[in-house]
């Protein structure tokens, strides 16, 4: 399985070191290397990232306000010459892997690593019920979310698209996306959810739904998105 890392650090020096120990670590894809936070916050918005190999003293935002900033944090090895950041650092216990100080020392980088591609390996999302229950047009309806074909965004709305019905609610794809946990749907575009068992086939920034309707995928969810259905061949 490919890890996909995002290296973000200001001291030139310190990022090449980063790139050529990464590079020696099999199945790492270093999709992109950033200088401060609000490169990596774009690159973020635009590819799917597992890991942030994160420097914490950065110009401007520093690596700790980065990580408050991003809505979906990948994981992240924090890497820095600052030893007395770590407390502050494990507040974010859930994402953090590990924090490695400078120099890096390829066993420790390794090492880590391995407990990201184990973590994503595991990674599924936990299972809500089959069923939600929604307010649309003055009535509560029951919807079975093994039926849901996807799920738009559409102004102040959401609308909720089976094979027979759509069901317009007043919310936001954020907060859907939170709430139908399920591991066949998933947000491939900032404003689309689909049903992962609707796919009739995927082309390069689309997806052909068995109701033939297109929907586009972003780059930033691409790669997750073949991970999820694991083509054979």
């Amino acid at each position: 399985m490919e890890i996909r890392c995002l290296i973000i650090d200001d001291d030139e020096m310190s990022r090449i070191s980063l790139e050529k120990l990464t590079a020696k670590i099999p199945d790492i894809e270093i999709v992109g290397t950033c200088v401060n936070a609000n490169q990596a916050l774009s690159i973020l918005e635009e590819e799917y990232v597992d890991v942030l190999l994160l420097d914490i003293q950065l110009p401007g935002l520093s690596g700790l306000d980065l990580v408050q900033s991003v809505q979906y944090l990948p994981y992240v090895i924090f890497v820095t010459s600052r030893a007395d950041y770590a407390l502050q650092a494990f507040e974010f216990k859930d994402k953090i892997i590990d924090f490695i100080t400078k120099p890096v020392v390829m066993q420790r980088l390794s090492n880590a690593f391995e407990r990201v591609r184990e973590l994503v390996r595991n990674d599924q999302p936990p299972l809500a019920s089959p069923d939600l229950f929604i307010r649309s047009e003055g009535r509560i309806v029951r919807l079975d979310l093994n039926n849901l074909l996807y799920v738009e965004t559409k102004g102040d709305y959401v609308a909720f698209v089976t094979e027979d019905e759509q069901f317009m609610v007043h919310s936001t794809l954020k907060a859907i996306d939170e709430i139908i946990q399920q591991p066949h749907l998933m947000k491939v575009h900032r404003s689309f959810i689909i049903n992962l068992h609707k796919i009739k086939d995927i082309e390069e920034n689309s997806i052909l739904l068995i109701n033939k309707k297109i929907i586009p995928v972003s780059r930033q969810f691409k790669p997750l998105l073949i991970r999820r259905i694991n083509p054979l061949g």
